[in-house]
């Protein structure tokens, strides 16, 4: 009983410290953290344009950068990860025009945008959505011409 209390309380603070009422809100419909989306044949960044916005190649779902990121540097851990599932490279990316790849400190590869990591948005669920966009004012979708 006591055990279940302490883990309910913890539920609860970090659902009052993310200022999400459900769970699914916090989490979102992908458990896994990582999105395993890569390049095929050519280890080059797996984008296009969509809508106005970088999607993922294969899948168009939309990319998103972090404000707290810095150049080939990921601030987003594996807590937010859940959230924020990183845009996976295969460790022999190569870099093409503003796209390249990078080693995170976990030792997974990270493609980045001039130099910013991208992620997707776990409760972005169909193409076109970009419900993570200006999320906690530091996440952004990007806009392609």
């Amino acid at each position: 009983m006591m055990k279940n209390m302490m883990m309910l309380s913890a539920l609860t603070g970090v659902l009052a410290l993310t200022g999400c009422t459900t769970l699914k809100s916090v989490v979102g419909n992908d458990m896994s953290g990582t999105h395993e989306v890569q390049a095929t044949s050519s280890n080059t960044a797996p984008v296009t344009s969509k809508n106005g916005m970088l999607v993922d190649a294969t899948n168009h779902m939309t990319l998103y950068t972090y404000d707290k990121d810095s150049m080939n540097k990921s601030d987003c851990g594996a807590a937010c990860q859940v959230v924020w599932p990183i845009f996976m490279a295969p460790s022999n990316a190569k870099a093409s025009g503003q796209f390249s790849a990078f080693k995170r400190e976990d030792g997974k590869y990270q493609w980045a945008m001039s130099g910013k990591p991208l992620y997707f948005y776990a409760n972005d669920t169909k193409v076109g959505d970009k419900d993570g966009d200006d999320k906690f004012g530091v996440w952004h979708v990007i806009p392609t011409k």
